[in-house]
C-alpha cells in the first residue's frame, strides 16, 4: 500500500481534532479532492455520539461516491455502523449511489433480515439494484441465506421478505 501523502495526514489530524469545525474543513476538502483511502477515518466518526451534522456529511459524501474501488471499504464499515443512528440512511445511502454491490450481497441480505422494517427495506433495494450484475454462483448464494434467514424475519417485514424471495428467485 501507498504511504499517506502529506494531504492525507492533515485531513487525518483533522477528523481526530475533536473540534466539529475542523472535522468539518476536512470533510469538506475530502469530499472535493480526497480518495476512498480516506473512507475508513470518515467511517470512525460515525459514533452514537458523533455531532448529526457531523454525520450528516459523511452521509452525503458516501451518497456522491461514484468509484467502485470504494464498495469493498463502505460493506466493511457498513457492518460495524448497525445501531449507530442513521444507520438506515447509511444502507440508502448504498442504492442511492448507484454502485455496485453485487459481490458484497450476502451483507446485505444479513443487514435485512437483522434490522428493523426500514432498514429492511433500504437493504431490498441495494440488492435488487444489484442483484442483476452478480453471476449465478452469487444469486444461488443469497437464496439460500434468504431461506436459512426465515426464522429471523419479523411478522412485520414477512410479506417484504417474501418479495425478496421471489426477486432473487426470479434473477437465475
Amino acid at each position: 500500500m501507498t504511504p499517506l501523502s502529506p494531504q492525507e495526514k492533515t485531513w487525518i489530524n483533522q477528523l481526530e481534532s475533536n473540534n466539529p469545525a475542523t472535522i468539518m474543513i476536512a470533510i469538506k476538502e475530502i469530499r472535493h479532492h480526497g480518495n476512498i483511502r480516506m473512507l475508513p477515518y470518515l467511517f470512525l466518526l460515525v459514533q452514537p455520539a458523533t455531532n448529526p451534522v457531523i454525520r450528516e456529511s459523511i452521509l452525503l459524501l458516501v451518497t456522491e461516491i461514484k468509484t467502485q474501488d470504494a464498495v469493498p471499504v463502505i460493506v466493511d464499515n457498513l457492518e460495524r455502523l448497525e445501531g449507530v443512528p442513521d444507520f438506515t440512511r447509511f444502507v440508502a445511502a448504498c442504492w442511492q449511489s448507484a454502485l455496485d454491490f453485487s459481490d458484497h450481497l450476502p451483507a446485505f441480505i444479513r443487514i435485512f433480515a437483522k434490522g428493523d422494517y426500514q432498514t429492511a427495506v433500504e437493504a431490498f433495494s441495494v440488492i435488487e439494484e444489484s442483484l442483476l450484475n452478480a453471476n449465478e454462483r452469487m444469486q444461488k448464494k443469497c437464496l439460500q441465506l434468504l431461506e436459512n434467514s426465515a426464522d429471523q424475519i419479523s411478522e412485520e417485514k414477512y410479506l417484504l421478505y417474501r418479495e425478496l424471495l421471489k426477486v432473487v428467485s426470479g434473477s437465475f
